[in-house]
């Protein structure tokens, strides 16, 4: 097996929206220090570890936001469902890691090296920073990232050695264990696992050994999948209220990257998703958009939330966004036109497109598309619904039908039992003997004919039979 490890170096900063990014100096606080510090703050001269009264003494204005174990965990989960499309088998390292087990989908993205800038890609995409680590083991792919190290470990032969340079700070023991492992003289992991099994498990602990002898592949190292969830709901808070909509993309486009990675790996897609604009205690805005036909595409997703935040009054400042997808749609791979889908598939690519737009502009309840109705009588024969719903009724195999259905039958003049429009009609298609809707008090009982006028222009006439010689027009073919 192959394990790659994602560790998020600076999790805590990203769980804050595009807190790394913003133009004033953030910091994330724990106790009475600074635990990470954003872009802004770095360059005053702020560092993590530093007494935060001495960082506030360096910056005025100084944003702070105590660390919130359970803003990060549920980041985390965020990145396992943007995870999920490059590895079906992904496990939770808390606080700050995923591990993807990869071996089965090196072919799929074309080896390791096409793999890595997949993911390199990706986590631009979603605004994160991550050491990224190959190796054998989960655990030992897990002690690699802590460290930085991001070579691949390809071969359980290689791996000791690459083990046995890791610093014991790697191990995210607390504070007192590491000072009572360098007390030992041990200040690398090669060095605990040179020591006996025994007396490393009595002196330190039994977990640790098994820590130890899991990275090193000498017992096995079982891991829980992550399991991803049927529906989506995620959110992410933002560092300063505002309503400024620039600032507000980046949070929208990481949640649409959370959710698509999920889609991707469930072969699935979404009809509509609801994005929701908090302002603390006051009531949430809903943006809903929708689709005509299920998908995946961060950027047209984000291009419909665009749309709808643009024209949306905010009551005031945002303080937190949420995207909420409460139902998903099987989505069947797609293929490509030969010659690069430069007609039929690009021009329904286009309509759909154009009906999505409309739809998020005046309303999804306003845009209605013509379907076929499994009926015979002309009148009830077809139906209004949302664009891209399935037919209840296949295509007719009978006569063709005109595309234009008059909304009441005109009479029409006959002579000598012929019908006349303009002129005589020349009967050049039919009977087709519709006789059919006794249930419900509107049955009729005609027999249609197409027929063409002295001008060339071809009509959609009937006969009814219960009036003899009576003929009506009931549709234009052209």
């Amino acid at each position: 097996m192959n394990w790659c490890c994602l560790h998020f170096i600076r999790l805590p900063m990203e769980a804050l929206s595009d807190a790394d990014n913003a133009p004033e100096p953030w910091v994330i606080t724990q106790g009475s220090r600074v635990m990470q510090c954003n872009r802004q703050a770095t360059q005053l001269g702020i560092r993590a570890g530093m007494q935060t009264a001495a960082a506030r003494a360096i910056a005025t204005g100084l944003r702070e936001r105590v660390h919130c174990p359970r803003r990060e965990s549920v980041a985390l989960e965020q990145l396992a469902a943007w995870a999920s499309q490059f590895s079906p088998r992904i496990s939770l390292q808390p606080p700050r890691a995923l591990l993807l087990e990869i071996g089965g989908s090196l072919k799929y993205f074309g080896g390791l090296e096409s793999m890595r800038q997949r993911i390199r890609h990706g986590l631009d995409q979603v605004s994160h920073q991550a050491w990224i680590s190959i190796a054998p083991t989960p655990t030992a792919a897990w002690l690699l990232a802590r460290q930085g190290d991001c070579t691949p470990v390809l071969k359980r032969q290689d791996l000791a050695h690459r083990l046995n340079a890791v610093p014991v700070t790697a191990l995210e023991l607390e504070p007192d264990r590491i000072e009572a492992i360098h007390g030992l003289g041990c200040h690398r992991i090669g060095d605990l696992h040179a020591l006996p099994a025994d007396s490393l498990a009595r002196r330190l602990g039994r977990p640790l050994l098994a820590t130890l002898q899991k990275a090193y592949g000498e017992r096995p190292d079982p891991r829980v999948d992550w399991q991803a969830p049927t529906s989506f709901q995620a959110g992410i808070d933002i560092p300063t209220e505002t309503t400024r909509r620039d600032l507000l993309r980046p949070g929208i486009n990481h949640l649409l990257g959370a959710l698509c990675g999920q889609l991707r790996r469930m072969e699935a897609g979404v009809m509509q998703l609801h994005c929701g604009l908090h302002h603390g205690d006051d009531p949430i805005t809903w943006l809903t958009v929708g689709t005509n036909r299920p998908g995946r595409d961060p950027r047209r997703l984000a291009s419909l939330l665009d749309q709808k935040l643009e024209a949306s009054a905010l009551p005031r400042g945002v303080t937190r966004l949420s995207i909420q997808v409460d139902e998903m749609h099987s989505l069947a791979p797609t293929g490509h036109d030969l010659l690069g889908d430069e007609t039929g598939d690009g021009e329904a690519e286009a309509w759909h497109t154009l009906v999505e737009n409309l739809g998020n502009r005046l309303g999804r309840e306003r845009i209605q598309a013509l379907m076929i109705h499994d009926e015979h009588r002309p009148e009830f024969a077809w139906r209004y619904a949302p664009p891209g719903e399935a037919a209840d009724a296949p295509v007719p195999d009978t006569m063709a039908r005109p595309a234009w259905l008059l909304a009441k039958p005109q009479r029409l003049t006959s002579q000598g039992g012929q019908p006349h429009y303009h002129g005589p009609l020349v009967i050049e298609q039919g009977p087709e003997r519709i006789e059919t809707g006794w249930w419900d008090g509107q049955d009729i009982s005609r027999d249609y004919y197409q027929a063409v006028t002295p001008a060339g222009e071809r009509l959609w006439v009937f006969r009814n039979r219960r009036e003899p010689g009576h003929w009506y027009l009931h549709g234009l073919f052209s």
